[in-house]
């Protein structure tokens, strides 16, 4: 089949958890061959204990939630439940795997699925099945899986047809997806970049690419992040040094203070916005760690924070004189620069170079500005 036929993006339902957690668990209880997998790769389950095992999507907990998909496997004398959180595109509502291992989610799934066995016979685990290779759960007690997992799953006929075209029509998508994070010099960056399966693939490229960045004068890649805001919808690393955020400012029992010579974050934040196809690279100087304005100076002593004020337009005003074309300054409480990078007829090989040059020359600048500061 087509991947342009895909049941999924013909419907336009591949970014939908609730829809992709509903063909699972109809083909987990359709195909004996996909349970099987499933339980072995997914869950770490012997498939073999089991007598029965039925998938249930969305069964309510009470207060404590609605989980993706709970898994009920009878074997015969006890009861292995599998919770699931299924996480796809969206990067919030992870703090909802700390309730749903709470010990009223527990009962409540125990009563409802299984309640003619006593409590001490029912098991509980917990699986955290994402997309995305740094998306995980605030939960310890969830094993984290990637939809990855079942993309080598391989199963020419189950018996039912349905569950076999809900398979393998997810698996292509994921095929589409994970492709996403291999690299090769001659890549187009803006072909690569964009989002063709819905599932935000381009992320997974956006990482390679500034991961195979060649850095100096000891800067270093310290967080990739993807968000979607305020009709914004992007993908976002921050790269930095020690000696670019020397101290945080610090509470004690008379409130918070800041050192105006050594609490400040300098770094940069390349960023991609998927709706436009614009690369930038934004230079930020602010409080560490970071705090809107209005609660720096709700909280921070005046004269600190005014002291912090004027190192900040010196650090900019003297930074001015050494960082030309592509930057542009800006007057925020955290940007301080941006340069825009058109990589439309850019091939990685010279997008990677455009990169490292720009970081070089820009470090060496800050290094000096800072050092005259101090």
């Amino acid at each position: 089949m087509l991947i342009s036929d895909n049941i999924f993006r013909v419907l336009g339902i591949q970014t939908k958890e609730d829809c992709i957690s509903n063909a699972i668990a109809y083909a987990f209880n359709r195909s004996t061959e996909f349970r099987r997998y499933f339980l072995e790769r997914i869950c770490g389950k012997n498939a073999n204990l089991y007598r029965e095992c039925t998938a249930y999507t969305r069964v309510s907990t009470g207060s404590s939630g609605i989980p993706d998909i709970v898994l009920v496997c009878k074997a015969d004398d006890s009861f292995d439940i599998v919770v699931i959180e299924n996480k796809l595109k969206a990067t919030g509502g992870e703090n909802q795997t700390l309730k749903y291992s709470t010990k009223e989610s527990i009962d409540a799934l125990h009563q409802r699925l299984c309640p003619e066995l006593p409590r001490k016979s029912v098991k509980v685990s917990f699986v955290f099945l994402t997309l995305f290779p740094d998306h995980n759960p605030s939960s310890e007690n969830f094993v984290v899986k990637r939809h990855a997992e079942l993309c080598a799953y391989k199963n020419e006929k189950s018996g039912n047809s349905l569950a076999d075209q809900l398979i393998y029509d997810w698996i292509d998508l994921l095929n589409a997806f994970y492709e996403k994070a291999t690299i090769n010099e001659s890549d187009r960056i803006s072909r690569k970049l964009q989002d063709e399966e819905g599932l935000d693939g381009g992320y997974l490229y956006f990482r390679k690419f500034l991961s195979s960045i060649e850095l100096s004068n000891g800067l270093t890649l310290e967080d990739f992040f993807r968000a979607s805001r305020q009709g914004r919808h992007f993908y976002g690393a921050l790269y930095s040094k020690d000696s670019w955020h020397p101290a945080e400012m610090v509470e004690t029992d008379k409130g918070w203070s800041l050192d105006p010579d050594r609490v400040f974050n300098i770094h940069f934040e390349p960023q991609y916005n998927v709706l436009s196809g614009i690369f930038s690279v934004y230079l930020h100087y602010e409080v560490n760690p970071y705090e809107p304005a209005r609660w720096v100076e709700e909280n921070i002593p005046a004269e600190q924070y005014r002291a912090y004020l004027e190192r900040r337009n010196k650090f900019i005003e003297m930074l001015m004189t050494h960082l030309h074309k592509p930057w542009s300054f800006y007057d925020s409480t955290n940007m301080i620069a941006k340069a825009d990078l058109d990589f439309s007829d850019y091939v990685l090989k010279d997008a990677r170079e455009i990169i490292e040059k720009l970081f070089r020359e820009a470090t060496e600048a800050i290094d000096f500005v800072l050092d005259r500061l101090n």
